[in-house]
């Protein structure tokens, strides 16, 4: 398995934080300079809320892309471990899996694989080991 698969958290969760967070910002404001009446208090409670919520957003946002990016070089394993696991990736992608000979998937014969012989006629031979009969559909 590559090392680190996996993308780090960091960037996504930051663009989410910093793109949700303007967004929020943007309909809050905009809301706020179109109305056309004085706010009520639990209106300026909402708004006030609203902006905050979004500035919020975006202080984090733009906090977790560099913790992700030092979260995700403190993930790496040492310079001198690389040269080792490169080395040992190539030779398990040059080494493939052992498979025995004339099997295949699901019983096929495998070309090259010694054939077996036929059961005589009138014999019926044995069910394979681990093979599991079921009733036939009727109707």
């Amino acid at each position: 398995m590559p090392i680190l698969t996996q993308p780090s958290f960091g960037p996504r969760t930051a663009l989410m934080y910093v793109t949700g967070g303007t967004l929020l910002d943007v309909w809050t404001l905009v809301w706020y300079f179109t109305r056309d009446h004085e706010l009520t208090r639990s209106e300026q409670f909402w708004v006030v809320g609203l902006c905050l919520t979004g500035l919020t957003f975006v202080v984090l946002g733009l906090l977790l892309g560099p913790l992700g990016r030092s979260a995700r070089q403190a993930e790496m394993p040492p310079a001198e471990a690389m040269p080792a696991e490169a080395a040992i990736q190539q030779t398990a992608a040059a080494n493939p899996p052992a498979v025995a000979a004339g099997v295949a998937a699901h019983g096929a014969a495998v070309p090259g694989a010694p054939a077996m012989a036929a059961p005589p006629a009138g014999v019926i031979p044995p069910p394979p080991a681990g093979a599991v009969f079921t009733q036939p559909r009727v109707g």
